[in-house]
């Protein structure tokens, strides 16, 4: 769960860069080449398995992080690196989906874009797309399984995973391994229900305060 939790923080601050270069005013030479880079790597990531892109990062990236003991820098940066992209563009549907008129109004009263875009814009798309960004956890949180199966190429990784603790418990004792496996599923299933919790706690709250306001 840390590489998932890791993973969801830098996707989540990769996703809010992207989408907002990405909805720019492509007024000058410098956005225009911030957005085609966007756009690449969104394409890329978005293009090629999550399995691939982790062992490139643990192979050839972050090669000098694998023989430390906090190797597990190499699996949160690299879904972290994967979950941004599909944040990205999770948070710019949620940007398009506001009425351009609160821009307008930000900028009449003297707001620069960026002010903009940070104080009203973000705010009312985040809301927008709450219920989609919890989605990506869930899948986040899942694919993080995917550590266990690689673990073999990835020392001490496994010890960091729901999945790869179980394996473990399941070579000292193998007769009991399909309980272990069960145990495994049951403890995701148990994760992925609190999150559930979590995003109708925020949505609930929410909710309070428009009407409030």
């Amino acid at each position: 769960m840390l590489i998932a939790l890791g993973a969801i923080i830098i996707g989540f601050v990769i996703g809010v860069l992207l989408a907002v270069v990405r909805i720019a005013p492509k007024t000058n030479v410098v956005v225009k080449f911030l957005d085609k880079i966007a756009q690449l790597y969104i394409t890329v990531i978005r293009g090629t398995p999550t399995m691939v892109q982790l062992l490139i990062m643990y192979s050839s990236i972050m090669v000098g992080f694998k023989y430390l003991e906090t190797n597990i820098l190499v699996p949160i940066v690299a879904f972290g690196i994967n979950s941004g992209a599909y944040m990205a563009e999770i948070i710019r549907s949620g940007i398009n989906s506001v009425d351009v008129g609160q821009i307008e109004a930000g900028r009449s009263v003297g707001l620069s874009w960026v002010t903009t875009m940070w104080k009203i814009v973000i705010p009312q798309a985040i809301k927008v797309v709450i219920p989609t960004i919890f989605n990506e956890i869930i899948i986040l949180v899942k694919e993080t399984s995917v550590v266990s199966v690689i673990a073999l190429r990835m020392g001490g990784i496994q010890k960091w995973d729901l999945l790869g603790l179980t394996s473990k418990m399941a070579v000292a004792k193998p007769a009991t391994y399909n309980a272990f496996l069960y145990t495994a599923a049951a403890l995701y299933l148990i994760v992925v229900l609190l999150l559930t919790l979590v995003q109708k706690g925020i949505e609930k709250r929410m909710k309070i305060n428009e009407r409030r306001h």
